[in-house]
């Protein structure tokens, strides 16, 4: 007979086995608590890009200011394959062959005109792992194009930020870019 004072019964694997499964659970998530409060937060956009609670305030202000500026845009690379025609609009716009890959950017101001003297640099996030995050430069070739070299850790998906810099006015563009190295 079974009682309530028989001291036998955790003894039992059973019930050995629950407390064992129920304190790896509270290990478990102390360790993601732990996680959470030493490291910063990388949140990832309906678009996989990376934002961070820190910055949002900035980068709505940001985007207020490239509609004021009126400036024109574009990124490109010779190593550049276009994606599918029905990709969906969060998919990367090109697909980038080489590492260091080649990219040139070119800044028009509203009316159409290059903008020249400008400062331009691309920060590649890999989204998951701040870890293999890098910044390049691009330089000024021609008057409104810049042109540099960036070389990727590895294949995959990368978020770029580009910043533009001309007469203490910022334009903030971001770009999805799948880079593919060669074996």
């Amino acid at each position: 007979m079974i009682s309530q004072k028989n001291k036998q019964g955790w003894r039992n694997p059973w019930v050995f086995g629950l407390a064992l499964i129920m304190l790896s659970a509270v290990l478990i998530n102390g360790r993601m608590l732990w996680n959470s409060l030493h490291h910063e937060v990388r949140m990832l956009d309906e678009n996989y890009s990376v934002r961070s609670h820190k910055h949002e305030a900035a980068w709505v202000q940001q985007e207020a200011g490239r509609g004021a500026l009126g400036w024109q845009a574009k990124l490109h690379s010779p190593q550049q394959l276009q994606n599918d025609s029905m990709a969906i609009p969060s998919a990367a716009r090109f697909i980038v062959t080489a590492s260091p890959a080649q990219f040139q950017f070119e800044l028009k101001d509203r009316d159409g005109k290059p903008l020249q003297g400008g400062e331009v640099v691309i920060d590649a996030q890999w989204p998951g792992n701040s870890a293999l995050d890098f910044k390049g430069t691009l330089h000024e070739v021609m008057p409104g194009k810049y042109q540099g070299d960036l070389k990727f850790s590895r294949a995959g998906n990368w978020d770029l930020m580009i910043q533009a810099k001309h007469n203490n006015n910022l334009f903030a563009l971001e770009q999805k870019v799948f880079v593919a190295i060669p074996q």
